[in-house]
């Protein structure tokens, strides 16, 4: 089964609602982003886990509930969204693709050969405007120094294609 893991704020801000801040609005755009992945998950049936920073509150521990079937997690004090992704990413789970825009935690997912995509196209997967283009989805240049067939993606990268074609 696929596990999509997202950084919440990040895709907020990355998409059409960028640069809204602030108390209500932000709890609006909270709702608003884990409705839609809802949708998405009925259709699909994926495993969502959406993780929000919740870095500069009191709470001890990370606070989890669960929104129509996705998780969602938040932070605990003195610990980011990027934090905990890292930390899901080291576990390396089977099935799990990242949905960010953030260098760290992208750099972290090449390392560990979990596959990524941006939150803007995560947003064509879920309008339904996505086509395959079979590029690159790791991010990672391609050697031509290999002999073999230089149309053909390496093994690895075909899986990690493969993977986020099934989201």
């Amino acid at each position: 089964m696929i596990h999509i893991v997202i950084d919440g704020y990040n895709y907020i801000n990355r998409t059409k609602n960028a640069g809204i801040h602030g108390g209500t609005a932000l709890e609006g755009l909270r709702r608003a982003l884990l409705e839609k992945l809802a949708g998405y998950k009925k259709n699909r049936g994926a495993r969502i886990t959406v993780v929000f920073d919740a870095y500069n509150s009191f709470s001890q521990g990370r606070q989890r509930e669960n929104f129509k079937g996705i998780d969602v997690i938040y932070s605990k004090e003195g610990e980011t969204a990027d934090d905990v992704i890292i930390g899901f990413i080291g576990t390396k789970r089977a099935g799990m693709t990242v949905v960010t825009s953030d260098r760290a935690i992208i750099d972290e997912a090449k390392r560990h050969g979990v596959p990524f995509i941006t939150p803007g196209r995560m947003e064509e997967m879920m309008a339904g405007s996505y086509e395959d283009t079979s590029e690159d989805d790791g991010g990672e240049i391609r050697k031509t120094d290999k002999k073999g067939n230089p149309r053909r993606l390496p093994k690895r990268l075909r899986r990690i294609s493969k993977t986020i074609n099934k989201i």
